[in-house]
């Protein structure tokens, strides 16, 4: 039985002056992996299946709200090489102050359970999926973007040194009525209708 506790930044509120604020969306991701770590403890599970695995794993799933509106706020079409620009800047800055909140957690009150053996014990971020998938397929065709902005020595380090708090840290959560008591987009879907 897998229990995943979901949150979402609602991205609108964390752009200023053209951009993504790195600050503001660090810390609100920080206070959010902390909150879905705490639930985890506290939580009302409906069997003792769930209730193990989700203390033996502590999976959270930070996740996004309102990338449409972004782009909207941004005037981005949403079907544009922009948009896709911003949704890999987005992504980017999530899963890397995800991991790192879920990693300085560790440094806090230790690692799951299950971690050692894990890919994070190894060394193998998300990040370093891609590259995995290329060299799984039998022709190495894979063309993506891989370039990142951001410098992840420190993350790795921060990794190695603590661990993680959390088994899982990211998620594309569907938002579909949290977003809608917001007044946002869905996730990262389009409007839906007017």
């Amino acid at each position: 039985t897998a229990v995943c506790n979901l949150g979402s930044v609602n991205l609108t509120k964390h752009i200023q002056d053209g951009v993504i604020n790195e600050e503001m969306i660090a810390g609100t991701i920080r206070t959010a992996i902390r909150m879905l770590d705490n639930v985890i403890d506290i939580n009302f599970y409906p069997t003792p299946e769930a209730r193990n695995a989700n203390l033996l794993h502590r999976p959270v799933g930070m996740g996004v709200m309102a990338f449409q509106d972004a782009l909207y706020k941004l005037r981005i079409p949403y079907a544009s090489q922009e948009a896709v620009e911003f949704a890999d800047v987005a992504m980017e800055q999530l899963s890397y102050f995800a991991i790192r909140a879920s990693a300085t957690l560790a440094g806090e009150r230790g690692a799951y359970e299950t971690y050692e053996g894990s890919l994070w014990q190894q060394g193998i971020l998300p990040i370093d999926s891609i590259a995995l998938l290329k060299e799984a397929r039998k022709d190495g065709d894979l063309s993506l973007n891989t370039y990142s902005r951001l410098d992840w020595t420190p993350i790795r380090e921060l990794i190695a040194k603590h661990g993680m708090r959390n088994s899982n840290v990211m998620a594309i959560a569907p938002t579909a009525t949290i977003s809608n008591i917001v007044g946002v987009s869905q996730s990262i879907e389009p409007a839906y209708q007017n």
